[in-house]
This record gives structure tokens, sequence and C-alpha cells, in this order.
């Protein structure tokens, strides 16, 4: 009807956060998490606010002797996110941590939309090895949880080696490592973006990135600014952002 204005629904962009909150990370590295937490949240919101197609959304877990989902309900939308500090103490009980991402990242549960959902992203962060037996929870969730398969999946590591995080998302160039706290921060922001904004656009499988081609993304981001602000959509818009309304996601996951 003339006058009638409609606004377009638009498919989720879920991003997992699975945070180590274990012992080792006491002291400046939790402290260094929290902050790039709070800086990746604000980005979020306001890549959110300016995103034609893609509604944000973040759900986020810590493991350390248990797990704990720190967005019980669900995802939340980048909008209304607000982050709380977290603790660090106990072990590094990353297996207990898979069975929970398998259990919730589902159409039942932590991906159900009634508009369609993104190629979803799930980022691990970790200083060090798991202290359980986590690769038998590993094999389940990767050969049967048709989201986690086709998720993009990166790993971030401090001072530590990557080789559990490269098994975690199937390949060492999709793991970045780093001893340096404020390289540290600015990973976590700087991939956090970077995946928010491809795969917020990613409609046609061939545009599909792995989690490989958002760290190499990143880096290049890194080398040319040193703030955020080259990613902000008000001063640098991409009009790739906007466009045919179709997608491979709308109905991806259907049942699974």
């Amino acid at each position: 009807m003339p006058g009638t204005n409609i606004e377009t629904a638009r498919r989720a962009l879920t991003i997992f956060y699975v945070l180590d909150t274990s012992g080792s990370m006491s002291g400046e590295r939790i402290a260094k998490l929290n902050e790039a937490m709070n800086e990746t949240v604000a980005i979020l919101c306001d890549i959110a606010k300016n995103q034609a197609d893609a509604e944000i959304k973040i759900a986020v877990m810590e493991f350390n002797s248990r797990c704990r989902w720190i967005t019980p309900e669900g995802p939340k939308n980048a909008n209304d996110f607000i982050w709380n500090d977290l603790r660090a103490g106990g072990l590094t009980e990353l297996g207990e941590a898979l069975d929970e991402l398998d259990r919730k990242m589902t159409r039942s549960a932590f991906m159900a939309s009634e508009t369609g959902q993104y190629q979803p992203v799930v980022i691990f962060i970790s200083d060090g090895a798991p202290t359980d037996s986590w690769e038998k929870s590993f094999e389940h969730l990767k050969n049967t949880n048709r989201w986690f398969q086709v998720a993009t999946k990166i790993g971030i590591a401090f001072d530590t080696d990557t080789k559990v995080l490269s098994k975690a998302v199937g390949n060492s160039e999709a793991v970045i490592q780093t001893n340096n706290l404020e390289e540290f921060r600015r990973f976590i922001r700087f991939i956090s973006v970077t995946a928010s904004l491809v795969n917020g656009r990613s409609r046609l499988e061939e545009d599909l990135k792995s989690g490989a081609d958002i760290v190499r993304e990143a880096k290049g981001n890194m080398d040319k600014e040193s703030e955020p602000e080259y990613f902000d959509p008000t001063t640098n818009p991409d009009p790739d952002t906007v466009g045919d309304p179709g997608s491979i996601w709308d109905t991806a996951g259907a049942g699974w």
C-alpha cells in the first residue's frame, strides 16, 4: 500500500565465543580479554546498526573447571549485549565446553531463527592445553553437528602453541598465536569485526570465507590501521552489504 513502510527482515549472523577462563588466564591476561571484549561488543553494536542484511547476535561461553554460558537464554542481539567482566580460575576442561556447544548449536536451541541464518562464526580463545580428554567430544561435534561443520572457525592462542586450537578449528592457518598482550587484545577485536562484516554479506556459496581467510584479512587490516575505525561502516560503507536478499543460509540447518 502507498505510504506503508515495510522493514525487510534480516537474517541472523551469530558469533560464538568459546573463552578459556582457567587459572592460567589470571591477572593481566583476563584483564586484557575483558578489555578486548568490551571494545569488540561496542564496535559490533555500531556495525549492527548499519548492517542492512545481517542481524548480528553474540553467544558467549566460558570454560575452566566447568563451562558456563554467559548468554544462557541464547544469542543476544549485539545492540542489547552488555559485557560483564569475567574472572579466571580452575582447570582447562575443554571437552565439556565442546559438548555444550554441540547441544546448543542446533536449530532447536541457539540457531533458531524465523528469518534464516548466515554462516555462523566460532572463535576459540585459550592460553594453554586442555586438562581433560577432550578429543572424543571434539570428534562427535565435528562429525555430527552440521552447524559446526559449516561455521567459520577461528582460534586465538595466547602464549601457547597452536596444536589444540588448530585441531579444533580444522586448519592451522585459522589460528593466530601471540605472547604480546596488546596484540592479543587487537587480534580479538579485528578478528571479530572482520568476521562480522565478511560473513554478513556472504550470500552465495562461492562467497563463503574460511577461518584462514578471515585471519589473513584481519591481519591485513591490522597492518593498515591501528584503530577499529577502519571497519566503521558509517565512514567506510561497503556497497556489497546491500543487495540481493537471497541467501543460501535462508534454509540452512533446517531440522538440524
